[in-house]
């Protein structure tokens, strides 16, 4: 008993620089941040849910799934079918949209997981470029819009319109920034609980040598399914999330560079398989990037992808777990001193 006590007793204090930084970002409106910038963290917050469905699965198993953004854009477009063809409410709607993008990527991705390497990655790819296309062409052009997409009302949109003009917008923009912290908190944490438990450790097998994983006896085409069916929740949820938030639905949503290149680029400066790497690296690219603009304007893309390859170049591994590390072991090495010295 007195075991398990200190056990847990180590697992809070683990818990507290997580929480301490958890709950100074939750205050950030209440110390004055607001405007574009709360806009950017919300956006943020979203692409986490992305990085963690990339990291949770491709970091881990090595598997490395380009379909993300396919998953992500049925979400959205589930969302708002079922709006403006069914009737039911944005915020009722975020779940079963979620269900569906998920039960159609698991039956679409299913052949596809018993191939592996490069050959995945490019059957995965082709997934949003198809979908892209469907969506934009007859028959389904007339039913999904087409270059135009679906229009909606917005998360939250009736309450808001009952309140003075000049609190719509405020009140929109700290709803979303809330709901989009609640949904990465809780992403986060189920990510870090998966990835570093038993069933983490078999994925992780899977890609250091799946037939070697086989061969110790674990079923490896079903901790795939496993891990891919919790990657895709994750993916599908940023997507309705983004789509209750910022209608219309258009098949830019679909397109890699737009759904796909910065989480991908947060889990590689990030550490593939770490989560904890991939999280930080997904706010340090996105807000490095906007501000950028304040500063080279539209010179920000070639800075900003010439930084990257830099970084990539001099920490292949990931640069941001790598730091984090370090500053772990520093800042242990600190706390053992004072404790010495008392």
């Amino acid at each position: 008993m007195a075991f398990a006590k200190q056990s847990g007793l180590r697992r809070a204090k683990r818990l507290l620089p997580a929480l301490a930084v958890a709950a100074a970002y939750a205050a950030l409106p209440a110390l004055g941040l607001g405007g574009y910038w709360l806009d950017v963290l919300t956006r943020a917050n979203i692409f986490l849910l992305i990085a963690l469905s990339l990291d949770l699965y491709s970091g881990t198993t090595f598997y490395l799934n380009l379909g993300v953004p396919f998953t992500v854009g049925t979400s959205a477009y589930a969302l708002a079918v079922l709006n403006k063809y069914y009737g039911i409410p944005v915020e009722y709607g975020i779940l079963p949209a979620v269900l569906v993008s998920v039960a159609l990527s698991f039956a679409i991705f299913l052949p596809s997981l018993r191939v592996r390497g490069a050959y995945f990655a490019i059957l995965s790819l082709l997934l949003p470029i198809i979908a892209a296309g469907l969506v934009t062409s007859l028959p389904l052009s007339l039913y999904l819009g087409g270059e135009g997409g679906i229009h909606y009302p917005r998360l939250l949109y009736s309450y808001a319109m009952s309140l003075p003009v000049s609190e719509r917008l405020p009140y929109l923009r700290l709803s979303y920034f809330y709901i989009s912290v609640a949904a990465a908190a809780i992403a986060f944490a189920v990510s870090y609980k998966v990835a570093y438990s038993d069933f983490g450790f078999m994925l992780r097998s899977i890609g250091q040598d799946e037939l070697l994983a086989e061969a110790s006896g674990i079923d490896t085409l079903r901790v795939k399914l496993v891990g891919f069916t919790i990657s895709s929740f994750l993916a599908a949820l940023a997507g309705a999330l983004h789509a209750a938030m910022t209608p219309p639905v258009t098949a830019e949503v679909f397109v890699p560079a737009n759904t796909l290149v910065p989480p991908l680029t947060a889990m590689i400066l990030g550490g593939m398989g770490t989560i904890v790497g991939p999280a930080v690296a997904n706010y340090l690219v996105l807000i490095v990037y906007e501000f950028l603009w304040g500063v080279v304007g539209r010179w920000r893309s070639v800075f900003y992808m010439s930084l990257l390859i830099v970084l990539v170049l001099l920490k292949p591994q990931g640069v941001v777990f790598y730091v984090y590390l370090r500053l772990r072991k520093a800042v242990a090495g600190m706390i053992g001193k004072i404790r010495r010295g008392a």
